[in-house]
């Protein structure tokens, strides 16, 4: 139980990758929170936790609406005393060719990504720095590292959360506060769109030949980021995705 006595923010925990990184979390020992839209999957995830003998809350709202952020961090605090790990997971993906891609695409790419990671990171340091340091995760993805037609709104969010990543690391390392970003390739939505054939052809083109696995791939990462084990580690980029990217 690495984390133990540590809770966690997880944003968009009730599925896919957020799931993922929430079991991880809670059966590393962490108290988890989930801030999660659906309000049907937060609390699926928090009773899988709890049926791990895990703490887990959930507040059911928006990461692109700055009270829901505040509820979520104020709910941390009430239940739990506060918030050592934040993990930017959430983020709408605006699907079309730069032509086609229009100003409330952008908007919602970039109020779900960057602007959201920059809201709980905001309110989540005060915390971190009273509780003598803390580890932030944010999610971005080779979309916008290396790029990817028809996801322009998507890639121009992800990438700033990595320069919002690589400031915080230079402005909070003095808190011992650790911020990193990881880019996953791994089971979510997007999968369960494709066809058989669709799905194997990826598969095909990754050199490990799967997908990866939310809770044991990014969420094994994720944990060790948030671990003493990964406590000289910041300010990087981390690509898990089994070696995707060297394809493209």
């Amino acid at each position: 139980m690495i984390l133990d006595g540590k809770v966690a923010l997880v944003t968009g925990g009730g599925r896919g990758i957020g799931r993922g990184i929430a079991l991880a979390l809670a059966k590393a020992g962490a108290g988890v929170v989930i801030l999660e839209r659906d309000a049907e999957t937060g609390p699926r995830s928090v009773a899988e936790i709890e049926a791990l003998d895990g703490r887990a809350l959930v507040h059911t709202g928006s990461v692109r609406e700055r009270s829901d952020c505040e509820a979520a961090v104020a709910g941390a605090r009430a239940e739990f005393g506060g918030v050592d790990i934040l993990v930017n997971n959430a983020q709408q993906v605006p699907m079309g060719s730069l032509d086609d891609c229009s100003d409330a695409d952008m908007y919602a790419a970039w109020e779900s990504g960057a602007l959201a990671a920059f809201r709980l990171m905001q309110l989540c340091h005060p915390m971190m720095r009273e509780r003598g340091g803390g580890a932030i995760v944010n999610l971005a993805s080779g979309a916008g590292t290396v790029g990817v037609a028809g996801l322009g709104a998507y890639a121009v969010a992800k990438e700033g959360i990595r320069a919002l990543t690589k400031v915080a690391m230079l402005e909070w390392g003095v808190d011992n506060i650790r911020v990193n970003t990881i880019c996953p390739w791994a089971e979510n939505d997007y999968w369960h769109g494709l066809s058989d054939e669709q799905r194997a052809a990826r598969i095909r083109n990754n050199p490990l030949r799967r997908i990866g696995e939310p809770e044991r791939d990014v969420g094994g990462l994720v944990v060790f980021l948030a671990s003493d084990a990964g406590s000289y580690v910041t300010g990087q980029t981390i690509h898990v995705d089994g070696g995707n990217m060297g394809f493209r």
